[in-house]
């Protein structure tokens, strides 16, 4: 095992740096394999579409990538190819393209597990449109475009295979089983809720990841996504079980603890079951212990009613309330738009982003194309590079940017004098480019190397001086415009975002409240339910970072404590619902969950509820429902307080 002292520290950093080596050896092969083939096949002029080919091999080499994926990033970059030429015929298509392509890219392959997911594709309708071409001079351009994307769907193929990175999804759902049924043991055996919690935490957000990779904007999630909600709900009832005070304290504990060991026996029987014969005798099983099985009214009596249920839908074809699974395919055109506009939300980072990098480039793209002037594209390129999602990351690129570019002028008038010729100036970039993608992005010493990289492919066609001069002003100028753009255009300080997240989750939380009003009256698609789970932890896990991170100790522990009671108060609502699917609540109770869904909506701190709602919440005939509403209005109370 290794140590956790001098040697292992010393180990941990001999692998990064192995492990960054390795992989600027083999950005820096395929980069100078593609430039040596497109300059020997179409020209040194097309050689701009490298780069950003690099980027998406770099994000994709250690990925879990479907086959069905390779095709799609070569059709983008075609796509986007065609997009950055029309944009440089005339300023109308600059600016309406470059507001537009950038925000949308940006917008939608981005979220808080993959803040950059945009940056390559962006890169490539960026870089391609620097300098403006024919209608010939674009039919070679896209030549190139579409043999750099073969090239690197092979590159991406033969790294897949190589390391056996095909995606296996039921792998990932056995793990999850196994450790889950491995919890419910050890809670048998009296171990501490706070060590199973965290635990079980862990366990429920990767599978919020995996259901976010496992959704797509225009596609119906299939079985196996449906999978994945089913599981990431497992784990959040457990972490909800195990997180409640009352249960840490022992107050719900009078319960035989062998019932944990026999829901852990059939958590393993679902894991095993393959056949559907064998999903038919667990049903059976699970609709035996539904049936049989008492338990006194609580936390823990929903725990396990909810679990048989959640298991119940993963061995079932047909779930409760006639709900059907899922068929892989488009998604209805409804659910598309809900989608969409969920994402046009003022406090999203991502939306905020997305518009102040839309901002940027149609404005850096316009002057570039209306200016004309020699390497004016370098102005865009550089404020493409300086605007990242984090406030604090772009900051930080507008103070080692500029550094970095003057080093780099310093380090290309030294070696000037020595590096004569083409194949010496070729030469000499390709080691440059071996030692930027060595260097940690954003870093001042990367941008020594990228600015010397540019400045000697500058120096083939105009002078050394001019080629420095003209750097270090287009950078200025990036700086300037950036820092303007960062700061009057929907600024996102860390602070700020997280007043956004804050306010992001009550939002969740009453469309999770429309829902539930929703699917007491009519179908509400399965899958619905499992991306609010997903959703609500995506923005959770920020927002509870950042408050983890704040100096003050009272500060820090006032916002942790409220964003759990919010935490809390979404799991109940997930509770209401949960009961609402089972198909057990008496008619008058789901008229009552109607009306209390209504009422309770847009209420987070409901301290201001009337004694109407509260005696309307006594009404309720089933004990597990009245309970949760119960728990919901008293976690409100706390967050009022």
């Amino acid at each position: 095992m290794e140590g956790t002292g001098a040697f292992g520290r010393a180990a941990r950093t001999g692998r990064d740096v192995g492990a960054r080596i390795a992989g600027a050896l083999s950005s820096g092969a395929l980069y100078t394999f593609l430039f040596a083939t497109i300059t020997a096949l179409f020209g040194s002029a097309y050689t701009l579409v490298i780069s950003p080919v690099i980027v998406i091999f770099r994000t994709r080499r250690n990925a879990v990538i479907p086959l069905e994926l390779l095709p799609r990033i070569a059709v983008s970059l075609i796509a986007l190819n065609a997009l950055a030429h029309l944009a440089t015929t005339g300023a109308g298509w600059c600016v309406a393209l470059n507001a537009a392509v950038p925000f949308l890219l940006a917008l939608v392959q981005s979220s808080q597990f993959e803040p950059k997911a945009y940056f390559g594709y962006v890169m490539a309708f960026v870089f391609l449109e620097l300098k403006p071409l024919t209608p010939a001079g674009f039919a070679v351009q896209l030549a190139a475009t579409a043999y750099a994307a073969l090239v690197l769907t092979a590159v991406l193929a033969l790294t897949r295979w190589l390391k056996g990175r095909a995606p296996r999804p039921e792998r990932d759902l056995d793990e999850g089983l196994e450790t889950l049924a491995r919890v419910l043991d050890r809670i048998a055996e009296g171990e501490g809720a706070e060590s199973l919690a965290s635990e079980a935490t862990a366990l429920e957000r990767a599978f919020d990841r995996l259901c976010y990779r496992a959704r797509g904007l225009v596609r119906a999630p299939d079985g196996v996504a449906m999978r994945y909600y089913h599981y990431a709900t497992l784990f959040q009832r457990a972490v909800y079980l195990l997180d409640d005070a009352s249960w840490q304290r022992g107050d719900e504990h009078a319960i035989d603890p062998s019932s944990f060991h026999d829901l852990a026996a059939l958590v393993r029987q679902v894991r095993a079951a393959r056949t559907p014969e064998e999903h038919a005798v667990i049903r059976r099983c699970l609709q035996m212990l539904l049936d049989l099985v008492e338990m006194p009214e609580g936390r823990v009596r929903i725990f396990f009613r909810s679990m048989l249920h959640t298991l119940m839908l993963i061995v079932s074809d047909e779930p409760a309330r006639g709900r059907r699974l899922a068929v892989a395919g488009m998604a209805p055109a409804r659910e598309v738009l809900r989608s969409v506009l969920d994402l046009i939300n003022p406090d999203a980072a991502q939306f905020r982003f997305a518009t102040r990098l839309a901002a940027v480039m149609a404005t850096t793209s316009t002057i570039s194309l209306l200016w004309g002037f020699e390497h004016v594209y370098w102005l865009p390129l550089n404020a493409f590079l300086l605007l990242m999602p984090s406030y604090e990351e772009s900051a930080h690129r507008m103070r080692t940017r500029p550094v970095g570019t003057a080093l780099g002028c310093i380090l290309v008038f030294a070696c000037g004098h020595v590096v004569q010729g083409t194949l010496a100036v070729y030469a000499f970039c390709m080691v440059m480019i071996l030692f930027v993608y060595a260097c940690t992005p954003g870093s001042w010493q990367q941008a020594v190397f990228s600015s010397s990289f540019a400045l000697m492919m500058a120096s083939l066609t105009i002078g050394e001086a001019t080629a420095m001069a003209l750097r270090l002003l287009f950078v200025l100028l990036a700086v300037a415009i950036v820092l303007v753009v960062n700061r009057f255009v929907l600024p996102s300080r860390r602070e700020r975002i997280y007043e956004g997240n804050k306010r992001q989750l009550m939002r969740i939380e009453d469309a999770y409240w429309d829902l539930v009003a929703a699917s007491v009256v009519r179908h509400v698609p399965q899958h619905r339910s499992g991306e609010m789970l997903s959703a609500f932890h995506l923005v959770y896990e920020e927002a509870y970072a950042y408050a983890q991170g704040l100096a003050d100790a009272a500060e820090r522990s006032r916002e942790t404590g409220r964003l759990v009671v919010l935490w809390h108060m979404f799991s109940e609502v997930e509770q209401v619902e949960y009961l609402v699917q089972s198909g057990e609540l008496p008619d008058g109770d789901l008229a009552l969950v109607r009306t209390l869904a209504m009422r309770l909506k847009g209420r987070p701190a409901v301290s201001s509820t009337s004694h109407a709602t509260v005696a309307l919440i006594d009404e309720v005939a089933s004990d597990d429902l009245r309970y949760a509403l119960h728990r919901y209005v008293e976690n409100g109370r706390r967050l009022a307080s």
